[in-house]
């Protein structure tokens, strides 16, 4: 599946990207851009194809109409919307208007948003037409605008943005049972974007995915990257088009950069393998929020072709990408664990111990960031960030991450504080006590467990926890395993012996096995998916797949699977509408999927093909080899 194309075959135009203090503002940069690459292709969807001009021109007008009803610089605006292109519109006309936006996920509960827009302080909320009715409820006296009728007016022409000025607010887990704000600034955007730019060596000719939601740090990265270089921004909905649909998209639109968490990377090479279809366009992979491990690298180069490189990047909300290493074919970390990468420009990173103390030589201690660019807030001195990561200093002086020194885990690649959840929990009636653990599922990936005390006579069923749960978090942040305990282990001094929880993987009981009597081939086969990706025994026609443990991505491969098999039809969010065994194979049985599931491939196949020939025919090459991707300041290419 590989070819052995060199790397000056895959030319991209990259520039250096320019210090903060000279690129202005998010938007300055940006309409330099659609001034210098009108016609280039913007952001692109399976429904949606824009140019930069039409991309201007809709944030032109949106940040018009938001003058015109009353909001000044300075104001935030929260954003309520799906995965897609109206998203990137409606953040580029805030900026615009030189507001900051607060990206209210559609697919967060709703206490948790209207906490989000109550604590943000936000003027207003824009909306598209299908989410006017939350926004109404989230809004708490403030205006409700609709996106539809904000782009339909007249365009602004000046830009009332600040280098200084405050571009977004991003909410992320909080230890003290709500989530926490993190403000940025134009000019720590802009120095991040750098970052990025450079040490992956993004230029106009590159197309960029954006998986992350925008409520996320990650999501800023892409965003910018792309559209601040004249690159194609390519937004994402997983949960729309499956593993197997994004394999199929990402191939006919022959993307050349793809950002995503392990947990999907995963995914995404074993759709690959068991497809065998290829990316041969892709030239690097981003890959962050969890350990890369050597069996990723080798994944990743069976998968994609020899010109195609890995970038493991570290950093946070706070501090976005403080370290970055892009490892060439033959890196085979010393370790079998990829370390962590090489400084960012003007980015110093170091170890601490205990009493405050730097760690000199081989040592252990807590990741430190200093910076100029770091989030307001976020740091004591104004430019130094404790991470709360503890590493290990190898003795050829790169870092390995070995833990936390609190109770904060990554999901999926997300950040969550167990005291967060753990808060919900005992915010339930029933639940007395409840202890929060993070534990390594039987496919090696990292899920939440919660130890449980019920009241006396309570009830603690899985199924109702996790429904109750999700009313007030994300999904990343629900557990899936849930263990009632009598008590909780104490230690000596009457502190919760977390040691001593018990494993979360013992057996649970099920009722009667999928292939038992009266059990057909459609059922055996939904079952059989089942098991391997959940890896378990014996499941029931009338289980529930995310009471066994299921996830948004399990979700994603159990479609893969079953598309490729037996139900070539099925959508995503049929999944989630029948979770059952029996359910989902009613559902296919009725054959109400197989045609407009069809009809939606289709259409995204004619699309990304109409695309793919305009890009052709349009795309001009730079004379002579590309630049070599530049490495952050602080190290060299390995």
């Amino acid at each position: 599946m590989t070819t052995t194309a060199p790397l000056s075959e895959v030319p991209t135009g990259h520039r250096p990207f320019p210090p903060a203090e000279q690129a202005g503002t998010l938007v300055h940069r940006f309409l330099e851009q659609a001034a210098a690459h009108p016609g280039r292709e913007a952001v692109v969807t399976p429904e949606a194809r824009w140019t930069y001009q039409e991309t201007a021109g809709r944030a032109a007008r949106i940040a018009a109409s938001l003058t015109a009803a009353g909001l000044r610089p300075g104001d935030r605006v929260g954003l309520l919307f799906s995965h897609g292109a109206e998203m990137i519109a409606a953040l580029l006309g805030v900026l615009h208007a030189g507001l900051s936006y607060v990206p209210l996920d559609a697919a967060y509960p709703e206490p948790r948003l209207a906490f989000m827009a109550r604590d943000a302080g936000v003027r207003a909320l824009v909306a598209t037409e299908q989410h006017l009715p939350p926004a109404r409820q989230l809004a708490d006296g403030q205006p409700v605008l609709a996106y539809e009728e904000l782009v339909s007016g007249d365009a602004a022409d000046a830009v009332r943005a600040h280098p200084d000025g405050e571009a977004y607010v991003l909410y992320t887990s909080g230890s003290t049972g709500q989530p926490k704000p993190v403000a940025q600034l134009h000019r720590n955007v802009l120095h991040h974007a750098r970052v990025w730019t450079d040490g992956l060596g993004i230029g106009p000719l590159d197309r960029l995915t954006l998986q992350s939601a925008y409520s996320w740090d990650s999501a800023v990265q892409d965003t910018f990257a792309a559209l601040l270089n004249g690159a194609a921004l390519y937004p994402v909905d997983l949960k729309s088009l499956g593993i197997s649909g994004l394999l199929e998209w990402m191939a006919a639109e022959e993307i050349t950069v793809y950002h995503s968490t392990l947990p999907v990377f995963r995914a995404l090479v074993r759709a690959m393998e068991s497809r065998g279809t290829a990316l041969p366009a892709m030239r690097m992979l981003a890959l962050g929020g969890d350990t890369l491990h050597l069996a990723d690298l080798d994944a990743a180069r069976r998968a994609f072709a020899a010109h195609c490189r890995v970038a493991g990047a570290y950093g946070s909300t706070e501090c976005s990408c403080a370290l970055l290493r892009v490892a060439d074919r033959d890196y085979r970390p010393p370790t079998g664990v990829f370390p962590l990468g090489f400084p960012a420009a003007e980015t110093q990173v170091w170890l601490q111990d205990g009493d405050g103390q730097p760690v000199e030589g081989p040592g252990e201690g807590e990741i430190v960031v200093a910076s100029d660019y770091l989030a307001p807030g976020a740091v004591a001195d104004g430019r130094t960030y404790r991470t709360g990561d503890l590493a290990r200093r190898l003795a050829d002086g790169t870092l390995l991450l070995i833990g936390r020194r609190d109770h904060q885990v990554k999901i999926s690649g997300i950040r969550v504080e167990t005291g967060e959840v753990e808060s919900a929990l005992k915010d339930l009636p029933g639940v007395r006590e409840a202890v929060v653990m993070p534990f390594t599922d039987r496919l090696g990936e990292r899920q939440l467990a919660a130890y449980l005390v019920a009241a006396d006579g309570a009830c603690t069923e899985p199924a109702v926890l996790r429904a109750a749960l999700r009313g007030v978090l994300p999904d990343h942040a629900v557990p899936t395993a849930y263990v009632l305990l009598d008590a909780l282990p104490l230690t000596p001094n009457h502190k919760i012996d977390r040691a001593a929880l018990p494993d979360p993987l013992a057996a649970r009981e099920t009722g009667p096995a999928a292939g038992a009597r009266g059990a057909g081939p459609l059922e055996r086969a939904v079952a059989e998916a089942w098991r391997e990706v959940l890896s378990t025994g014996a499941v029931s026609l009338d289980d529930n797949f995310f009471d066994l443990g299921g996830t948004s991505l399990r979700v994603a491969a159990v479609h893969e699977r079953l598309t490729r098999t037996v139900a070539p039809g099925l959508r995503m969010t049929d999944l989630y509408r029948a979770p059952t065994i029996r359910s989902l194979v009613r559902l296919i049985g009725s054959g109400r999927e197989d045609s407009a599931a069809a009809a939606a491939r289709g259409a995204r196949r004619r699309t990304a093909a109409r695309g793919g020939a305009r890009r052709a025919a349009a795309r001009t090459r730079p004379a002579g080899p590309p630049p070599h991707p530049q490495q952050p300041a602080g190290g060299t290419s390995d």
